[in-house]
């Protein structure tokens, strides 16, 4: 039995979608593959409906080509995204667009399991609505379980201009106070030490190690 993962974290960091993703694979037990999205250099669905309506698959012949014959094939997904503009991001979007290629006379990824990740600085409802409706909805997938991160971690922590900027998520949490904020290892938090999110990883990886072999 085979699982495919697939991650669009944080460019040039194993963060914490990327981690998430990688333990729920390593964890199911089973034969897995791990795709960072990020590492891959692709576009949006560009609506040729009359090269994928036969196979039932993206027929695009960029980096995801290859995937989107693997995720066909495999007995089960995990997709990892950060949370962008309150919903998961571009990189996750454009690849699920894709998706289109599944869907003619009937969907050809019906009744997958799938375990969809969420990582956000402070909230993840909109995006899980839109990630859900997306597999679950338009795919007609079953999405096994959900697992959200709220981290808190904004990435002002990171850009470099915390201490001149007012409109970013640092401001907007601690005000003037974050304009003077140290740069230190600790702000950084990480999924594993939150005993909710772990125990939501083991859920969902113990639900893909129930599974059989279609």
């Amino acid at each position: 039995m085979t699982v495919i993962g697939f991650s669009s974290g944080v460019v040039g960091r194993d963060g914490n979608v990327d981690r998430l993703v990688k333990a729920i694979l390593q964890k199911s037990g089973h034969e897995y593959e791990f795709v960072k999205l990020t590492d891959l250099r692709y576009s949006a669905c560009k609506g040729c409906a009359q090269l994928c309506a036969a196979p039932q698959v993206c027929k695009l012949g960029d980096d995801l080509y290859p995937y989107y014959h693997k995720l066909k094939e495999a007995d089960a997904v995990v997709i990892g995204s950060p949370v962008s503009f309150d919903t998961i991001n571009g990189l996750t979007l454009s690849f699920l667009e894709r998706f289109f290629g599944y869907r003619h006379i009937a969907s050809a990824i019906k009744d997958k399991p799938f375990v969809l990740v969420i990582a956000a600085q402070r909230s993840t409802e909109n995006a899980k609505k839109e990630f859900i409706r997306r597999i679950a909805t338009v795919c007609q997938a079953n999405v096994l379980e959900v697992v959200e991160y709220l981290s808190g971690v904004p990435p002002c922590l990171v850009c470099g201009r915390h201490s001149e900027c007012r409109i970013g998520g640092l401001f907007r949490v601690h005000g003037e106070a974050a304009l003077k904020m140290e740069i230190t290892p600790e702000l950084f938090r990480m999924w594993e030490d939150d005993p909710a999110v772990v125990s939501a990883v083991n859920v969902a990886a113990g639900k893909l190690r129930g599974l059989v072999q279609r």
